[in-house]
């Protein structure tokens, strides 16, 4: 079958509210946009794929890692990717012409979550040996090791302002650092399981955290207090995301669907299902138009949220 005829046999039959479909390799990992929202990275065991959000089509394929890729980013100025792997590497790229500039050796374990800091001068890594790693992105030399918090770490994020770095791991916890000094500053704790994924809000005064138990919490970044807990997923949650507007949050489950969680009023909006295996991951566009999810069903899908 040619090019033509798989892309536009990939885009038939959509699920109601799905404008793209992306099929090309086993997803393992993150999905990530481009800061200009044009493109999608996504995480899968070959390598890193990047696709035209528009039309669907591959773009590129990053290959370096000699195992799978669990993890993906874009610098903030989109001109550089990284990538984590269960080869225990982080991987720099061009993402411009999709060469690797630079592998990082450190971890003795999977790299599970990678996060660029505000400027770009800085990528966090955090993996099941239970250190986070922060990198120079200029040189690819090691600048700190964060330790001793958790035994596991599943992902990481850099605060909006870049003054926090918060990381969500299996000892059932949100762990903070100050960014700059690599001092730890708190632990966020009422999870009662793994906390896979995490999100700040654009402002950065909420933190959102997603659990193997089953909830969603919202945390207020200065008193540290927990604001709300949202159930509704029948299973754990695997992946959360903060809207750019600041009003809503989505969330991806076992149950095969993503949640649309208003903010203000703390309860559930809207139920998008489509997809038939677990959600791992989700992401908003920049501006906030459309709504990605990474699945068990090896597809990613792009939803029209507008």
């Amino acid at each position: 079958m040619d090019t033509l005829n798989a892309q536009t046999n990939s885009q038939s039959n959509l699920p109601e509210g799905v404008i793209v479909r992306l099929d090309q390799g086993n997803l393992t990992g993150d999905i990530a946009f481009s800061p200009d929202g044009t493109q999608l990275a996504v995480a899968c065991d070959i390598g890193v794929w990047v696709y035209d959000v528009d039309s669907g089509l591959g773009l590129n394929l990053l290959v370096e890692h000699r195992e799978y890729v669990r993890c993906v980013a874009y610098s903030p100025d989109g001109s550089a990717i990284a990538s984590g792997s269960t080869d225990n590497t982080v991987v720099l790229w061009d993402a411009t012409i999709g060469s690797p500039t630079a592998t990082l050796v450190g971890h003795t374990d999977a790299v599970r979550s990678v996060a660029y800091s505000v400027d770009g001068a800085t990528v966090a890594s955090g993996s099941p040996d239970g250190t986070v790693r922060l990198w120079d992105t200029s040189t690819g030399e090691a600048k700190n090791t964060l330790t001793g918090r958790a035994d596991s770490i599943r992902c990481v994020k850099y605060s909006p302002d870049g003054s926090t770095l918060a990381a969500g791991t299996g000892d059932d916890t949100v762990e903070l650092w100050d960014a700059a000094t690599g001092r730890h500053k708190a632990t966020l704790k009422g999870h009662t399981h793994i906390v896979d994924s995490i999100a700040y809000s654009p402002d950065g005064a909420v933190l959102v955290s997603g659990s193997i138990d089953g909830t969603v919490r919202l945390w207020n970044t200065d008193s540290r207090e927990l604001i709300t807990t949202l159930t509704g997923h029948a299973g754990y949650v695997w992946g959360v995301a903060y809207a750019p507007d600041g009003k809503s949050v989505a969330s991806g489950g076992n149950d095969n669907t993503i949640r649309l969680w208003d903010i203000e009023a703390e309860e559930l909006k809207r139920t998008l299902t489509g997809h038939t295996g677990s959600v791992r991951n989700v992401a908003y566009s920049p501006n906030g138009s459309v709504l990605a999810s990474g699945s068990d069903d090896h597809t990613v899908l792009i939803w029209d949220i507008a």
